[in-house]
């Protein structure tokens, strides 16, 4: 009865886990916040990064990523310097893609976050 009772315990405390974990991962959640997209998008170009630089892809084919849309009055292209700083740092991550795109997220959300005061309702 007593590992009866174990087994019923530890089932419910894996459920309760994986659901936590399902509710972080879900990209639904994020569908009404465009900033959150951005940081979000951020840091998953920031994983694949970290996985390309593993796999042996020169970090030149990430380039048409941090590319913008118009060029300068040379004609050069222009680029994102944060998706660049982020891209090339990736190539120097020693620890995991995932850890990796962690802290890109949350210095996006820092670095975008609205400046809110207690006396403002949001």
């Amino acid at each position: 009865m007593k590992t009866c009772t174990k087994l019923v315990l530890t089932s419910f405390s894996l459920l309760a886990i994986s659901s936590a974990a399902n509710a972080f991962d879900n990209p639904q959640h994020y569908t009404d916040n465009s900033d959150v997209q951005a940081c979000y998008g951020f840091a998953m170009i920031g994983m694949d990064s970290v996985i390309n630089s593993r796999l042996g892809v020169p970090a030149e084919h990430a380039l048409d990523l941090a590319r913008m849309t118009h060029v300068s009055a040379q004609g050069d292209p222009t680029y994102s310097m944060e998706l660049l700083n982020n891209i090339l740092n990736a190539y120097s991550w020693q620890d995991s893609p995932h850890s990796y795109a962690i802290n890109m997220f949350y210095q996006c959300a820092q670095r975008h976050r609205p400046l809110r005061s207690a006396a403002v309702e949001p």
